[in-house]
């Protein structure tokens, strides 16, 4: 499997806009691994995890052609992660050609936000009808935690996040061809309980959110020493070892700090600090 970081920020994107940190200024001077999209993956070039507002620009830039997109994993639908305007274009009037069918993957909860954003972007689009699954060349799977599926290659399990319980929002695992890709963004926390369902996997690739810096945590989302604590424990249960790849995305600058001083700090701790355009192959 390749992966391929199409954006690695926060809800915020970075640097903040209007925000005038040392961590922002810095992004804007130091350019480069510090200017950050909003979080999405591609997985090969026909899955991606997230379709965010910034995701047709990323994949058009990191060659990622999304007429072939086959699936979408909807870990939620929160603004940063789901921009319904991309979809609707899929729809007959917008005149887009050689469409072909693509399956939208989430929650029920969540599958029902990503209805109501599109329909306020038009009125007469409805997921959950059979009419406009056609006009949109789209169809529907939802799964709950601790549910898989079988799309085309992939194995897909789910498992919640804890991030936003009215949605149902959802961590993905997924495996392909004996490879197995753990995304984890939006995380609140692992519970005991998907701890012991990931026991029962080794875990190639593990990616986590790592939305504060250590000893900052504005609640709803992973810090450094949270995400640091996850690893020891998944090497501890034998869920990865020394070969699992390990990154950090969803990065915020709340706590946080430039991508050079992040990576020299992660790596001391065995793992990796994504930054969009990062692509990975196992």
């Amino acid at each position: 499997m390749k992966i391929t970081f199409l954006g690695t920020a926060a809800a915020t994107a970075m640097p903040l806009p209007f925000c005038d940190c040392a961590v922002c200024k810095a992004s804007r001077k130091l350019k480069g691994k510090n200017i950050r999209k909003r979080s999405s993956i591609a997985i090969n070039n026909d899955l991606i995890i997230d379709l965010g507002p910034d995701s047709v620009s990323a994949c058009t830039e990191y060659n990622i052609d999304l007429s072939k997109i086959k699936y979408i994993l909807q870990t939620h639908a929160h603004s940063d992660h789901f921009d319904a305007g991309h979809l609707v274009t899929r729809h007959v009037d917008y005149v887009s050609k050689n469409i072909q069918d693509i399956i939208l993957v989430s929650s029920p909860n969540t599958m029902k936000v990503l209805n109501r954003k599109m329909q306020s972007e038009d009125f007469r689009i409805d997921i959950f009808n059979s009419e406009s699954q056609r006009d949109l060349a789209l169809q529907l799977n939802t799964i709950s935690h601790k549910e898989q599926i079988i799309l085309g290659d992939y194995k897909i399990s789910s498992f919640e996040s804890l991030h936003d319980i009215s949605e149902q929002s959802l961590i993905y695992l997924i495996q392909s061809k004996d490879k197995t890709v753990l995304y984890g963004t939006d995380l609140l926390e692992i519970s005991d309980e998907v701890y012991t369902l990931l026991k029962n996997y080794y875990i190639d690739i593990v990616i986590l959110d790592q939305t504060y810096g250590e000893g900052y945590n504005a609640g709803g989302h992973l810090d450094a020493s949270q995400v640091v604590k996850i690893i020891n424990r998944m090497k501890e249960m034998r869920i990865i070892n020394e070969c699992s790849q390990i990154f950090a995305t969803h990065i915020s600058h709340e706590g946080n700090n430039t991508h050079e001083i992040m990576e020299e700090i992660a790596r001391q701790n065995f793992y990796n600090i994504a930054y969009d355009g990062c692509t990975v192959e196992v």
